[in-house]
């Protein structure tokens, strides 16, 4: 009995000695936006060769803040919410490949550096404003007005939770400069046309960038244009940098340089970004061509992130890849199509909400341009592997909702995406709405 209990007590002396964790974070706290979404750049410093990140969430009080060894330190009943797939950019430096559950099409990563002792993972905390509503609520309540961001790392069969104290704002001066929205648009245009036609050898209309953001300082960027034939950007390629690790920066895709851009944004939440010259922008090639907004990273004292190697610069971040603006030089008939339709507006259920399958109703807003529209798909998906699709109900286009039936219920489990497209009499995909994801209460 003795000899086991010495060989236990041997065991937990060498995991205790041998499973080390992340040592910390920076920033360790920051100021969000009370009144609606922010993101954060945020380094986690020294994982251990095995350590990995395995969830994210925000919880309205902990038991212990730091790092902690163990118990998970989020207080019973104060979950506010998960870090949604889509935002997920969180990337562990020096190694190829993105944490599972990444929401974009990140490439593979540059071997580490040799000799380089610190393995950190940079990760993009964008907060949604449900999760901020929560807090918020809670604080009316009498609750602290801080509530926390908590990563979860496995190594070995042990976890480590990491916290980052977020402290409600008013998404002003002392908050990290990130962008929130960012919409692209010619100056003139009564609604977002997917493709612009244009003859050759002609002018573009003005056209600029109009933004959302917390925090202030200085924005600056370029403006470059997809030439015909060349490869697209992916989503990565359209990050804005400051999102990035100093590693990822470099492997960006760049495209034909029109002209640069630096504006400093004061702390009211909006600006417009006026595009470049169009007599820089080339129309003497037939093809599509597509303007990219790109922005980079400033300094920026409330954003910026310590790596242990350096301090990084994180203004400008944010938790998608920017919009592009398509033009088309030439006559096409089916670029003509696309082109007049407007984009479709969902309604409800909102995205990311959770239903019983008696309450579900799907509704949109019809598009623009009605009259070439002579039928809506509603499609659904699976969320997990290849978004399989696993329903479709088709609507007539005098309707803009869809009240499902029972056996178009039966389809309705788990977590499923969905969205809505219009169809001309050919047949042909002429207008189409975002996804959105639905959770189906059992």
């Amino acid at each position: 009995m003795k000899t086991i209990v010495n060989i236990l007590v041997l065991v937990f002396c060498w995991l205790s000695c041998h499973v080390l964790a992340v040592t910390g974070r920076h920033p360790t706290g920051v100021n969000v936006n009370t009144n609606g979404p922010t993101t954060v750049v945020i380094t986690f410093q020294n994982l251990e060769a095995n350590e990995q990140p395995v969830n994210a969430f925000w919880c309205g009080d902990v038991t212990a803040t730091g790092v902690v060894i163990g118990n998970n330190p989020c207080v019973s009943g104060t979950l506010l919410g998960y870090l949604p797939d889509r935002y997920n950019l969180a990337r562990i430096q020096g190694e190829s490949g993105f944490v599972p559950g990444a929401g974009t099409d990140l490439p593979g990563g540059t071997p580490g550096t040799p000799g380089s002792m610190t393995r950190n993972m940079n990760d993009v905390m964008s907060i949604p404003e449900a999760v901020v509503r929560r807090a918020y609520q809670e604080a009316q309540r009498g609750a602290s007005s801080e509530f926390y961001y908590i990563r979860q790392f496995v190594n070995n069969g042990i976890n480590t939770f990491v916290t980052v104290t977020c402290r409600l704002a008013g998404g002003g001066a002392r908050t990290p400069l990130s962008l929130t929205r960012v919409d692209l648009d010619f100056d003139q245009a009564s609604f977002r046309k997917s493709i612009t036609q244009v003859e050759q050898n002609t002018l573009l209309e003005k056209f600029s960038a109009s933004i959302r953001y917390n925090g202030t300082g200085l924005l600056k960027g370029r403006w470059e244009v997809v030439m015909p034939g060349e490869t697209p950007p992916t989503t990565f390629d359209l990050l804005s940098e400051g999102s990035l690790s100093i590693e990822d920066r470099p492997l960006q895709k760049r495209y034909r340089l029109v002209s640069r851009f630096q504006k400093f944004l004061p702390p009211n939440g909006t600006a417009l970004i006026p595009g470049p010259d169009p007599r820089l922008l080339p129309t003497n090639e037939a093809g599509l061509y597509q303007i990219l907004f790109r922005v980079e990273a400033s300094n920026d004292k409330e954003g910026n992130t310590d790596t242990l190697g350096g301090i990084v610069s994180t203004g400008g971040s944010a938790g998608f890849s920017m919009p592009t603006l398509k033009y088309f030089v030439g006559h096409s008939p089916v670029v003509e199509v696309v082109s007049t339709e407007r984009n479709i507006t969902l309604i409800t259920p909102q995205n990311e909400q959770s239903l019983s399958k008696e309450k579900i109703k799907f509704s949109w807003f019809p598009a623009e341009g009605v009259a070439t529209i002579s039928m809506y798909r509603l499609e659904l998906y699976e969320v997990i592997g290849e978004k399989r699709l696993i329903g479709t109900a088709m609507i007539k286009p005098q309707e803009n909702n869809y009240q499902p039936g029972e056996k178009f219920k039966r389809k309705l489990t788990g977590t499923i995406l969905w969205r809505v497209i219009g169809l001309n009499k050919q047949g042909v995909v002429v207008s189409n709405s975002p996804i959105r994801k639905l959770t189906i209460q059992e």
